[in-house]
């Protein structure tokens, strides 16, 4: 009898470095690939991740583009230049949370090998490894994910991103809930002294976690504060911040009931 604890029995176990600066979504990456049966180092930054390649032995990096002190693309830059002396290539998998047309192109021509939208789901993550190291000639098993945008909360898609754990799921809500006033302090104190880039960053930031939790209104509007904060229009950041303070005080008791209970919420926008 061919079982799913088989499968993963035989699957090939990889050594990967996750460099993602998001807690939420290192915790949501690192519990996905060890139930696979993967080893996980996390680096928080690209000069980490550099630093690790350097020292350690990897079968895969899974990169993300936009991490403090050196993004993505200057990492993998400096991962090609190691290899320059080593011969050897090692894979590594572009995350980005911009999904916009050409941006699977800019990380190809960058020197990754592969690319996955943010916030990255079971089934293409997993697609995206089988193909550049394969771990094992059967299938993956396949996630269903059906959204539903109207929805505050869309728990099957959260659910689909930890690969149906929710007792994961609960954890990571818990964990976002806790430090979801220093994260609304951060934008405050950034309006305040009229810093957009540091607005950019904590919108940024919030976005990614929002995103993972299937908080689609909410991801969209930390979304919208943080491209006005790019592109520097400190007058129209008050009124997203207020629309994004809202949809937080709105999503907020929705998140404690499904960590709570471990059951679907069904609140609608």
């Amino acid at each position: 009898m061919i079982t799913r604890h088989t499968l993963r029995e035989n699957r090939r176990r990889l050594r990967i470095l996750l460099a993602e600066d998001n807690p939420v979504n290192q915790k949501v990456a690192v519990r996905m690939l060890e139930k696979r049966g993967h080893n996980v180092t996390v680096a928080s930054n690209g000069a980490e991740a550099v630093a690790a390649v350097a020292a350690g032995e990897f079968d895969l990096v899974l990169m993300d583009v936009q991490m403090p002190e050196m993004d993505g693309f200057e990492a993998t830059a400096a991962i090609r230049e190691q290899e320059r002396e080593t011969g050897r290539h090692l894979p590594i998998i572009a995350m980005t949370a911009h999904a916009m047309e050409g941006d699977r192109e800019k990380c190809l021509a960058a020197g990754m090998d592969g690319y996955v939208a943010k916030p990255v789901a079971s089934r293409e993550l997993f697609a995206v490894i089988e193909g550049l190291v394969p771990t094992s000639p059967a299938s993956e098993e396949k996630v269903t994910m059906s959204p539903e945008e109207t929805a505050l909360i869309d728990e099957e898609a959260a659910l689909s991103r930890v690969e149906g754990d929710r007792e994961l799921l609960a954890e990571i809500i818990r964990d976002f809930l806790n430090g979801l006033p220093d994260a609304t302090a951060a934008i405050r104190d950034a309006l305040s002294h009229s810093d957009a880039a540091a607005a950019e960053r904590a919108a940024h930031s919030l976005k990614g976690s929002l995103g993972v939790l299937g908080a689609a209104r909410a991801a969209e509007a930390a979304m919208r504060l943080e491209s006005l904060a790019r592109q520097g229009d400190l007058k129209g950041l008050g009124k997203a911040w207020e629309e994004l303070e809202g949809e937080l005080e709105r999503l907020e008791p929705a998140l404690s009931t499904m960590a709570a209970r471990g059951q679907p919420v069904g609140t609608k926008a």
